[in-house]
């Protein structure tokens, strides 16, 4: 009887497995389910033979390292001889559990929390301690081996346990949300007509291309041959930037980047861009959103530094939202913490910035 409720155990989790969706796991909202093997040493007051048996494990992480878990698990136990009969040893447990370690596919995992152990004939309350490592076998499936503590106050009892099983995860929904970072405004120079000094130089800049435009229409014989777009040019603005982890600073390579940017933001006065900040899949999506935020404002002071007017270019996060490279990996993280340079508004061509 007591092996039979444990296989119960066992096959719910394997059925568990199969039907999980493909997810990445250890993310904010993710839900861990779990099936195991294992044994258990009991303590020597409680004339119990070693058991063995399985459970079923399910948990929540709260954010990338913390997260709540619950499991319970049935052992099949014989007895000294004297006794009359075996027994069969059920245990419901509840722990908060800390991941401090993550080594590329491997992590660590140490939990407490309280526990109720029924052993047939009698039931006692204690504390639980976990110690465990899981293995990512994919972006969905993990193997975890768990050694566990249970101590009873009420009866002095420690019980002493191993596992191993398999995870799988389930991540929610990812919902994908633009934010536009608004740096603080450069000092405005107000005139008696309220009108900003910025707001006076955008109107000027948009009366000069209508005067232009209007001048090449009335003179069709003075139009050169619209010249092909520099291909060079475009290669260079759409050069993305990289940053460190958890970082907006600019590293040297960045700065050689946008250095290679200014001479054809000179050269084509028309041209108007948008920054796009992002990160990798790690902390939470706000905290995501607003570094993404963070690093394209970066890169705009930078360029305004060289004397690029602010107006010509926006700035925009995305976060985790949108990778370039699938997976946990650390090439893929650094992959996806970078700025993307997209032009907004620009002349039919690009002019090759001038030797």
């Amino acid at each position: 009887m007591e092996n039979d409720m444990s296989y119960k155990f066992i096959a719910l989790g394997v059925a568990a497995l199969v039907a999980a969706a493909p997810v990445q796991a250890q993310r904010r909202g993710t839900v861990e389910l779990g099936a195991f093997g294992g044994a258990t040493s009991y303590d020597n007051s409680l004339s119990i033979n070693n058991g063995t048996g399985g459970g079923l494990r399910i948990g929540a992480f709260l954010d990338p390292r913390w997260a709540v878990e619950f499991d319970g698990s049935g052992m099949g136990a014989g007895r000294p001889v004297g006794f009359p009969e075996d027994v069969h040893v059920t245990s419901l447990s509840a722990r908060l559990a800390l991941t401090p370690v993550v080594t590329g596919r491997l992590s660590w995992i140490i939990s407490a929390g309280g526990v109720h152990t029924d052993y047939g004939t009698q039931s006692s309350y204690g504390v639980s301690g976990l110690l465990g490592a899981k293995l990512a076998l994919g972006d969905r499936v993990a193997l975890r081996l768990d050694a566990i503590t249970d101590y009873m106050p009420d009866r002095k009892d420690t019980n002493i346990g191993f596992r191993a099983g398999f995870s799988v995860f389930r991540h929610p929904v990812t919902r994908t949300q633009t934010v536009t970072v608004v740096g603080p405004p450069a000092p405005a120079v107000m005139h008696q007509d309220s009108v900003s000094a910025t707001e006076q130089r955008r109107l000027r800049l948009v009366d000069a291309n209508y005067s232009a435009l209007r001048d090449s229409l009335s003179r069709p014989t003075l139009l050169k041959p619209t010249p092909t777009s520099s291909a060079a040019s475009l290669a260079t603005m759409r050069e993305m930037i990289h940053f460190k982890t958890d970082s907006s600073l600019l590293s040297d390579s960045a700065k050689a980047t946008l250095d290679s940017k200014i001479a054809i933001f000179r050269d084509n006065p028309a041209m108007r861009i948008v920054i796009v900040g992002n990160t990798d899949e790690r902390a939470t999506d706000a905290y995501n959103l607003a570094l993404g935020g963070r690093r394209a404002d970066a890169a705009k002071a930078y360029l305004v530094s060289k004397g690029i007017d602010p107006i010509r270019i926006e700035i925009a996060s995305h976060g985790e939202s949108q990778p370039i490279a699938t997976g946990t990996s650390t090439d893929a993280q650094a992959q996806n913490r970078r700025a993307e340079f997209r032009l907004l508004v620009a002349s039919d061509y690009l002019l090759p910035p001038k030797m």
